[in-house]
């Protein structure tokens, strides 16, 4: 049986204060716990039904919980809670700044979904480091960390002041901007080591940033849409980047 205490807890780890002062997270449904489980994250407490344990037969090194279904969706931030949650902690962060290869830049990214699919995006290319402004939302978000679905165990994402980045990146680094107004990505040839930025949902790429990438490129637009998600963007830019 959960208790008071432990619902209060659980339940304020979807604010961003919360977290940071018990430097833990809440990961929700079986593919994200399992796919943690495998990871080199800590699982602090596992809140799980008798039935899915029974399916699913791990050994835990945690506290364990077992709980009812409806005791499970008193603690969910979803509308449908899984049969499983888990508290995680938050690892130290190393902010190791490692610009080999293909690198994401993601520029005041504001929605929790965007950046959770931008970061399952880069699991699936085998992009291994996006960096964000100070100012993007907390990757530990829930929403964010569901919708990576499991891939944030793979991606590091270290949050820098982007203008110090791309100021002190070296020659061999050729840094890109994904903007409206670019040349087509398919025209291109991509860099050995590359820095591809995207900005904004609603406002782009600060002109602060801009200002500082001579590179800038674009999706071809064929159709009458406005604009594109980030999100997909980064899937598209990705596919000729990695592929």
């Amino acid at each position: 049986m959960i208790s008071k205490n432990q619902i209060k807890f659980v339940k304020s780890l979807q604010q961003k204060k919360q977290r940071d002062i018990h430097q833990c997270f809440v990961v929700e449904s079986t593919k994200n716990v399992l796919e943690i489980l495998q990871s080199d994250y800590e699982l602090l407490h596992l809140y799980a039904t008798e039935h899915w344990l029974s399916v699913y037969n791990i050994k835990y090194e945690c506290t364990l919980n077992v709980v009812s279904e409806k005791e499970i969706q008193r603690i969910s931030s979803l509308k449908s809670a899984s049969e499983v949650l888990a508290v995680v902690k938050i690892p130290i962060e190393q902010n190791n700044i490692d610009l080999k290869d293909v690198n994401i830049v993601l520029d005041d990214i504001k929605d929790p979904g965007n950046l959770g699919t931008i970061i399952r995006v880069c699991d699936w290319f085998g992009v291994k480091n996006i960096y964000c402004s100070n100012q993007s939302v907390d990757v530990y978000n829930p929403k964010v960390i569901q919708s990576t679905m499991g891939s944030i165990s793979r991606v590091e994402v270290v949050y820098t002041d982007i203008v110090d980045l791309i100021r002190n990146s070296s020659n061999e680094v050729k840094i890109y901007a994904a903007v409206m107004d670019g040349v087509d990505v398919n025209n291109i040839k991509v860099a050995e080591n590359s820095l591809i930025v995207f900005g904004n949902e609603s406002h782009g790429i600060s002109q602060e940033i801009l200002s500082l990438i001579k590179e800038k490129i674009t999706i071809q637009k064929i159709g009458e849409a406005e604009s594109l998600n980030v999100a997909v963007s980064s899937a598209i830019i990705l596919n000729k980047f990695c592929v």
